[in-house]
């Protein structure tokens, strides 16, 4: 479990990969048995806004085969890796699913972890959580021209 830092606010640049690493006290084991969750909502109730959304693959995993599409979502799954000899859990977005945030986007995340051999009532421990902002992209892909540098 994490002690310290457990609010953290997440800035995604809109059409940029995003990565954050959490790595957890060292107090903290990771089991075979753990597995994890991190999601993207605009608020509590999970309203549906538009936003990036996986036409296929699995949601909260990486595949080489994901289609990243805009849609109406109420939640968007973080793809996850847990390294347990490293303690540490990895967030990712692709920039092909940050491309598809409104340029006003504004929610809140958490990570949370899942424990089936816990007790009853503590199989599920919230990690970290904190707002969602995402900054929008004056350069597109589409419509502007990339050139060299000139030395």
């Amino acid at each position: 479990m994490l002690t310290n830092e457990q609010y953290k606010d997440v800035q995604i640049m809109q059409g940029a990969g995003f990565k954050m690493v959490v790595t957890m006290d060292d107090t903290h084991t990771m089991s075979n048995t753990m597995t994890y969750s991190a999601v993207i909502v605009k608020d509590k109730d999970r309203s549906s806004f538009t936003g990036p959304k996986k036409n296929q693959g699995t949601q909260g995993t990486y595949a080489s085969n994901d289609d990243w599409i805009s849609g109406s979502v109420s939640s968007i799954h973080f793809n996850l890796l847990a390294d347990r000899s490293a303690g540490t859990v990895t967030l990712t977005l692709p920039e092909a699913a940050t491309r598809h945030f409104t340029d006003d986007f504004g929610g809140l995340w958490d990570l949370i972890e899942y424990n089936p051999s816990a007790g009853s009532g503590d199989q599920y421990t919230r990690h970290m959580q904190g707002d969602v902002v995402v900054s929008p992209s004056a350069t597109s892909k589409e419509f502007d021209t990339f050139t060299a540098t000139v030395a």
